[in-house]
């Protein structure tokens, strides 16, 4: 499970609310989704991963019966996901309210069993944030009734961490002043990253896939495998890489971890030194 599965959890409550369904592989590209639904004020019930017993599945197929709205994110993952796929046709068996959300282009619907004509929003083709929280909150079948309290999000508790660099960062830059002109020249700038990590482990790995430029948001959207040489003090920061599915380590790290990231598949390298 990701990260901010944990940090946001599903709606339990009896106020309306939305199904987000889901495939497990595709929680990443769906944290951008989660965001947008959440800030708005959206109630939210999903689930992921298979269930781990009888009681479980039964009160996961309750939840998805009783929302005032299914909405899809509609890939090959999500046909293939068997669960997910029966908590959705049941919903359409009864005639409950079905939108689906096509990430690529790729009509998908019949492949899902649903009906040719179930609405759909072409996410692919909405460039901007706004653009996609106005298509879902003006979509056929979604209600007023599921907005409450907006949610506060955050990708991670960096802000505080922030505080301390840019503190050592301003007082370096004066310290490098009083040296005087003729060292200047060595001072670089720092780069002007648009996503921030704070951990050692996890800037380093991030850093050389940038390959010696900033770090962009395009760069971070992109990363799928993440190759550490050491252990982070904190994995949070990982869900600042949404599409990351591998995380890399050596053999020797993982032997030693008290606690892996979970919902990413670990890589085993050699030792330290291979």
């Amino acid at each position: 499970m990701k990260n901010w599965q944990k940090r946001y959890p599903p709606y339990e409550g009896e106020e309306p609310y939305l199904y987000l369904a889901f495939a497990e592989a595709d929680s990443a590209k769906v944290w951008k989704l989660m965001k947008l639904l959440l800030s708005r004020g959206c109630r939210v019930w999903y689930c992921s991963g298979l269930a781990g017993s009888a009681e479980e599945l039964l009160r996961r197929q309750a939840r998805a019966g009783g929302a005032a709205l299914t909405t899809v994110y509609l890939t090959d993952a999500a046909i293939a996901d068997k669960d997910t796929k029966s908590y959705v046709l049941v919903n359409q068996k009864f005639d409950r309210p079905i939108l689906c959300l096509d990430p690529d282009g790729v009509d998908r619907r019949l492949s899902m069993g649903l009906r040719e004509d179930t609405p759909h929003i072409p996410l692919y083709a909405l460039k901007k944030d706004g653009e996609i929280e106005s298509a879902i909150l003006h979509a056929e079948g979604f209600s007023q009734e599921m907005l409450g309290e907006p949610t506060t999000v955050k990708d991670g508790d960096v802000l505080a961490k922030l505080t301390g660099v840019f503190t050592v960062l301003a007082l370096l830059l004066l310290a490098v002043g009083f040296v005087g002109f003729r060292y200047f020249h060595w001072f670089q700038p720092p780069m002007e990253d648009e996503v921030v990590f704070t951990d050692p482990a996890i800037l380093s790995s991030v850093r050389a896939l940038a390959q010696g430029g900033p770090i962009t948001q395009e760069l971070a959207d992109g990363v799928t495998l993440l190759s550490l040489d050491t252990l982070p003090e904190s994995w949070d920061e990982l869900a600042l890489l949404p599409s990351l599915e591998r995380v890399a380590l050596p053999q020797d790290e993982v032997l030693a971890a008290e606690a892996l990231p979970e919902g990413y598949t670990i890589e085993l390298r050699g030792g330290a030194d291979a």
